[in-house]
């Protein structure tokens, strides 16, 4: 096999430094959804076609999956997005569970597509979702978690916004214009959600083979042109029907709670066929990296393939590549030395093999009380050693030569101040923790 055709092409890769800088963003994720009371839960990697057939559509779990047919004749996905299987967690325990239930999630998700910028076959995705509260108290608070993790990695309102709109003001907008049957229903939601993601022409081109009726595209259009829920022509259209009433009054509550970043936009309906109200994406707005940088929506019978009580949710998945992109487009990467996750806060220098068993007992007694401990294991100078406690971010060196072998004391130096005192070796473990608060 060349290199050319490498299954790893666009699977997960991560250096150090590109690893803690995932991690300093999937931190800032799941303190955010912490503050909001949300609760960790984990799915399997590997679940049936069948789910993924009935929650999310034969596009994604077809084409767009990783899917095989197991040693057991079973058909089977590595899990494009982690939605279906909640569905079927929920289904199975949601009666045990009080309501709201707050679930959040870090899973590695797969997706057989061509590799792009912000776009890769394996991929960490940040999921959280509200089930069983249909009040749109729900729907405000996701929009919340979402700007509070932006707020939190530095970002600005003018970098990013919240757009917003319902899936069910779009189906009775376009079934009251008599341009869009029931049956159709999911192909016009394609080609909306294809628009931003394809240059005009090309989706101009689309609409043309896939509507063939002129005035059905005419009314898709304008719907995707109201920019206000205010829009007059929204109103003639739909006239009394609950789902206008319910983008205003989202509306209305956003505006109360001070959630300046969001707005409505009739264009936003999202691809996948579980959606069934209000939607949403959060968008990079600034002019070097202008495109959704994730999005989710509600959906109103989470449970309902399996046979269970209807439970409804709303919910968004965020990918963690997508987030670093944007740090990095608005140069907000923090700063390329340790963070307080990968640094150590001892290094052990040993002055030759005859010490290496000492230095050993010494390093693990330092580990015992929770301190991180590197030790030297190619035996190189004391200059070169010095050298890597710092870049290791050590706050301490312990030295042991032949002289601390002899006399069971060891050498302690300050790495902040370039200070060495000399103490017994069953003194260091307190002397190092009290000294590194």
């Amino acid at each position: 096999m060349g290199l050319s055709s490498s299954p790893l092409k666009g699977m997960r890769q991560c250096y150090p430094d590109e690893l803690r800088l995932e991690r300093f963003v999937t931190d800032r994720m799941l303190e955010a959804g912490r503050l909001y009371g949300f609760e960790e839960f984990e799915a399997p990697l590997l679940e049936s076609m069948e789910l993924y057939l009935a929650k999310s559509g034969s596009e994604l779990a077809r084409e767009q999956s990783y899917n095989f047919t197991d040693k057991g004749g079973r058909e089977v996905v590595l899990r494009p997005e982690l939605t279906p299987s909640l569905a079927r967690m929920i289904s199975a325990k949601g009666r045990e569970m009080p309501r709201p239930i707050r679930w959040m999630s870090m899973p590695l998700c797969y997706r057989y597509e061509r590799p792009q910028r912000g776009r890769v076959r394996e991929f960490v995705q940040f999921n959280c979702d509200i089930l069983g509260c249909e009040d749109l108290t729900a729907d405000l608070e996701i929009m919340l978690v979402l700007r509070r993790i932006m707020r939190s990695l530095g970002a600005t309102p003018g970098q990013f916004e919240i757009r917003f709109s319902s899936r069910r003001l779009a189906s009775d907008v376009l079934s009251s214009l008599g341009s869009v049957g029931e049956a159709e229903m999911q192909l016009a939601f394609g080609l909306m959600d294809k628009r931003s993601k394809m240059p005009p022409a090309d989706w101009e081109q689309l609409l043309c083979e896939r509507v063939p009726d002129a005035s059905a595209r005419e009314a898709l259009a304008r719907f995707m042109d109201c920019g206000s829920v205010e829009d007059p022509w929204l109103g003639e259209v739909v006239g009394e029907r609950s789902s206008l009433a319910e983008v205003r009054e989202l509306e209305r509550m956003i505006r109360d709670s001070g959630l300046d970043e969001a707005r409505f936009d009739a264009s936003i309906v999202r691809g996948l066929d579980y959606y069934t109200g209000v939607v949403f994406e959060l968008m990079d707005t600034g002019s070097e990296n202008r495109r959704a940088i994730c999005g989710g929506g509600r959906y109103d019978d989470l449970a309902g393939i399996f046979g269970g009580e209807r439970i409804t949710g709303v919910g968004f998945g965020l990918g963690v590549l997508s987030l670093m992109l944007f740090l990095k487009t608005y140069d907000l990467v923090p700063g390329s030395g340790q963070s307080s996750h990968d640094r150590v806060d001892v290094f052990a220098a040993v002055m030759s093999g005859d010490e290496r068993a000492l230095a050993t007992c010494v390093a693990e007694s330092l580990r015992d009380v929770g301190l991180r401990v590197a030790m030297d294991i190619q035996g190189r100078s004391l200059s070169r050693q010095l050298g890597q406690a710092n870049r290791m971010g050590a706050r301490w060196t312990v030295i042991i030569g032949p002289e601390e072998r002899s006399s069971g004391c060891v050498t302690l130096r300050d790495m902040r101040s370039g200070a060495q005192e000399s103490l017994p070796i069953e003194s260091l473990p307190e002397r190092v923790s009290s000294g590194s608060a």
